[in-house]
Order: structure tokens, then C-alpha cells, then sequence
């Protein structure tokens, strides 16, 4: 990778507050910032990257990597759905610099049915994710990880020990949201809508409800389910 732009690729758990790291990101001003190809492919058969139209996971990396030919490159993408191409793609494996995002399970588990209340088990994203922890960490590289949980304690140390992972400059002014959110956000903006209202890095919004009772044994059941991969992936610290 070296003489070539950064392609950094930051892989998480939905309701993880990643899309408050990606708006810090944004916040930069030095990176394209790409909103969940990955995602946006397996949901709806299409993503734009860019300026480019993808109708595959091979579309999408392909068209990551001839951006970050010219400019420095960020992409965010939520693990609700398995990215099976990727360990097909050692090449494109290779070219990126990886950190995966993850919050307890709990109140990850919590927040996504509240959000959607018919979602199964795997669409909580830990052992997908986990999945791209092993491919990458197999193929001889790093990943560093991000704690959605930590985020909110202490914003600008979570912050600075990605950047120094990833080799970039940190820069504490991406902490405090001024631009607008991006553009990219609108098509799925009910899911974004605390990081799209909030101001800075970090700021939670207030403790939720609890959900009907049905729901709550529901949070308990998949919260089961993905404690074992959340906890593989807190081993795959550096």
C-alpha cells in the first residue's frame, strides 16, 4: 500500500454508532467518505459508489479501489447481511487498512428491533462480522477494534487510537459536527436519525424504553446468540 492513497475500511454491527464515527469521518474533510455499499448492494441489488452504479459485492470493491487510486477513501458497512465476496477477494482484502465496530449486545440487540421488530437472529451482523475479522486476520493483517460503548465515554480517545492504527493524522475538530449529514444517508435516514440530529462524536441520546414484553424476550434470546462472536471479536484486539 505504500505511495497509495488510504482505503480504510471500517466494518460493524448495526446500532452500533458507527454512522456517528462515519459522520466524524466525514467531518474531516480529507477523505471520500462511501455510506454502506456493501449493505445497499445485498439489500437492494444496486449501490452508487460514487459515481459509479455497482450490482454486486464484486462491483462494489472493484469500484473502491479504482476511487482510492486518486484520493484517500473511507467506507462504513453494517454486517445485518453476509458479504461472502469478500473472502474471495484477497487482493481487495489486501488494499484496504480494517477496524470493525462493535457495542455490547444487549443494547445493540434493543436498539435494532426497536427499530425493526421482525428482524431475525443473524441480521444482528456479530457473526458476520466475526466472519471478516477471521478473513482478514487470516490473510496476515490487522484490525483494529472500535468500541460503540467506549465511544460514548470518551469520544476523543477512541478517536485518536483509530487514527493512530490506521496511520492517520487526528484531527479533533471531526469531533464536533458542523456540515451537514451526507447526502448518501437519505435512503435509509430513519436509521441514522440520532447521528444525523446530534452535534459531536459521542453524544448519546437519552436511555430507551423498555420494549413490549414479547420484544423483551426477544432481546434476550438474540443477545445469547451473539455474546460468543462479540466476545471472539473483543479477542482480536491487538
Amino acid at each position: 500500500m505504500t505511495g497509495q492513497p488510504d482505503l480504510l475500511a471500517l466494518w460493524c454491527v448495526p446500532r452500533s454508532r458507527s454512522t456517528a464515527f462515519e459522520r466524524a469521518m466525514h467531518e474531516r474533510g480529507d477523505f471520500l467518505v462511501v455510506h454502506e455499499p456493501f449493505s445497499r448492494v445485498c439489500d437492494f441489488g444496486v449501490a452508487e459508489v460514487a459515481d459509479r452504479t455497482c450490482h454486486s459485492q464484486d462491483e462494489v470493491m472493484a469500484a473502491l479501489v479504482d476511487l482510492a487510486a486518486e484520493r484517500p477513501v473511507f467506507f462504513k458497512d453494517t454486517t445485518d447481511f453476509a458479504f461472502d465476496r469478500l473472502a474471495a477477494a484477497p487482493a481487495f482484502v489486501q488494499r484496504c487498512r480494517h477496524a470493525a465496530m462493535v457495542r455490547n449486545p444487549r443494547d445493540t440487540v434493543r436498539s435494532h428491533l426497536r427499530m425493526q421488530s421482525d428482524a431475525t437472529s443473524d441480521a444482528m451482523g456479530f457473526r458476520n462480522l466475526w466472519d471478516i475479522v477471521s478473513t482478514v486476520t487470516s490473510a496476515g493483517l490487522p484490525i483494529h477494534i472500535v468500541d460503540g460503548d467506549e465511544l460514548v465515554v470518551d469520544a476523543q480517545g477512541e478517536m485518536r487510537k483509530y487514527c493512530e492504527a490506521m496511520g492517520i493524522a487526528f484531527v479533533p475538530d471531526s469531533l464536533t459536527f458542523r456540515k451537514e449529514p451526507p447526502g448518501s444517508w437519505g435512503t435509509t435516514g430513519r436509521w441514522h436519525a440520532a447521528a444525523s440530529e446530534s452535534s459531536a462524536l459521542g453524544v448519546a441520546p437519552a436511555g430507551e424504553n423498555r420494549l413490549p414484553d414479547e420484544l423483551e424476550r426477544t432481546v434476550v434470546a438474540f443477545t445469547r446468540d451473539q455474546q460468543p462472536y462479540y466476545e471472539l471479536i473483543l479477542g482480536a484486539r491487538g
